[in-house]
């Protein structure tokens, strides 16, 4: 072909050329496929919007372009009109969508938004914050070792400071009723002559023997009701505990032993041991010329010829003492480490008897009956302790007496041979177990700072300096 031939130019004429090309139409056959499928399942065919035609003119025609014959040798050109954008509109309208009825709901038998009263809430005014102390310096920080020394000068001190004032109640009670009797008794005996206030020496003299004799003949009726009001004052201090049955038998949440004839007999036999321990003492004072006093125990001698003094030594007396001591003392420090508890209760139990002798005496027995209502119950401990006071202390005591002095000598060297091989024979026997029972209930380090709390103190220097100074009174009146 060559170059100089002319392009073939689009004829303006031909109607091929000028018309557009026809839209196409959709299949009958297809159309009528669909409208049998719309028959037959129930199919509704929404319409579709169809585009309406344009309703302006159709804007004119470019100009076509011509053909320029290019020059000899050189292939011709085509010259364009500039290029006129058309402005078509596609704007059209379409059909609304068929509308679609939604049933009527069920009307609600309940109010549609029901109003409820607003509740007004008080308005309370906001808190303030403090102002900031101006400390001089930053806060130092807390030593645990003495917060810890707070808390166990609180736990000591509590049951201590109880057992405290029921030692007041009881000397108060007494004191009093004392008083009263004493009173009584003066007044119906010699009723006229204190009236007139005129007194002889003869009846200064009868006054004091009849003083003495009412004393005695009523020691034991004034005991025993200054330990029932004592006991009625723990009672309503510690009624929660005191009445109810772990009390008095144990806790049956905590192993406890059970108590069997051998034990108890090997207890009674420490016991036993115990008095001959403090007879062979008295005797070896005795060897050196010097005789060892007990206020308490001549008191108690001289005062125990009436059956209420008798009932009060052997009864009523380890009752409430083993209430007080073993039941509310020694349960209320046991958290603090049994070896604790029960050294704790038998030294105040040792203090209560304000007596040197008969303090050493009760602070052996009472760690025999500590370590009995620790591990088995408050009722075994009271009844060793009504053992030694109505048994070994009463009625072997009085029988011997009844022989005179032979009795007495007979009935001591029993109790030293018996109670003596008795108290090595257990130690022999049970010495291990009871270092090994110290060594596992060993308090924790420092729980001995609980005796630093001020009435633990009160009532020791209390009850001491009164045992010292009776004590030495009485040693100094035998010398």
């Amino acid at each position: 072909m060559s170059t100089n031939e002319p392009h073939e130019q689009p004829d303006p004429g031909d109607p091929k050329q000028s018309q557009p090309a026809a839209q196409s139409q959709p299949d009958p056959q297809l159309q009528s496929d669909y409208t049998g499928a719309e028959r037959q399942f129930g199919y509704q065919t929404i319409p579709q919007p169809q585009p309406q035609q344009p309703t302006q003119p159709v804007p004119q025609t470019q100009p076509q372009s011509q053909f320029q014959p290019g020059q000899p040798g050189q292939p011709g050109q085509y010259q364009r009109p500039p290029y006129q954008p058309t402005v078509q509109s596609q704007q059209s309208t379409y059909q609304s969508q068929r509308q679609y009825q939604m049933p009527p709901q069920e009307q609600s038998p309940y109010p549609q938004n029901p109003q409820y009263p607003q509740y007004q809430y008080p308005q309370y005014r906001q808190p303030q914050p403090y102002p900031p102390y101006p400390y001089a310096y930053p806060p130092q920080p807390v030593d645990p070792r003495i917060v810890r020394r707070r808390s166990l000068r609180r736990t000591v001190g509590r049951p201590a400071g109880l057992v405290f004032a029921y030692q007041g109640v009881i000397t108060g009670v007494s004191i009093v009723a004392g008083m009263v009797l004493g009173a009584v008794s003066v007044a119906g005996r010699f009723g006229s002559s204190v009236s007139s206030g005129t007194l002889s020496q003869q009846e200064i003299a009868q006054l004091e023997q009849e003083f003495a004799r009412q004393s005695v003949q009523w020691a034991g009726v004034l005991s025993i009701l200054s330990v029932a009001v004592g006991f009625l004052f723990m009672l309503l201090m510690r009624h929660r505990a005191i009445l109810t049955r772990e009390f008095w038998t144990g806790d049956p949440r905590e192993p406890h032993a059970q108590m069997r004839p051998a034990w108890l007999l090997a207890f009674a036999a420490m016991l036993v041991g115990v008095q001959g321990v403090f007879i062979l003492i008295q005797a070896a004072f005795a060897a050196l010329g010097s005789t060892l006093v007990s206020p308490t125990s001549e008191s108690l001698q001289e005062s125990a010829v009436t059956v209420s003094m008798w009932l009060y030594i052997g009864l009523i007396g380890p009752i409430v003492e083993e209430t007080v001591f073993r039941g509310v003392l020694m349960k209320e420090l046991k958290p603090l480490g049994r070896n604790f508890a029960i050294l704790t209760s038998s030294l105040m139990f040792a203090l209560f008897h304000d007596d040197v002798v008969q303090g050493l005496f009760a602070f052996a027995c009472g760690l025999i009956f500590a370590f009995v209502a620790m591990e088995y119950s408050l009722v075994w401990s009271i009844a060793l302790h009504v053992f030694n006071n109505a048994i070994i202390g009463g009625v072997l005591g009085e029988i011997a007496d009844s022989f005179g002095d032979t009795g007495n000598v007979v009935y001591a060297l029993c109790l030293i041979v018996v109670g003596v091989g008795g108290l090595i024979w257990v130690l022999l026997r049970y010495g291990w177990g009871l270092r090994e029972y110290v060594r596992v209930n060993r308090s924790a380090p420092g729980t001995y700072w609980g005796w630093t709390s001020g009435l633990f103190l009160a009532f020791v220097i209390v009850n001491g300096l009164y045992a010292l100074i009776s004590f030495a009174t009485a040693m100094s009146g035998v010398a």
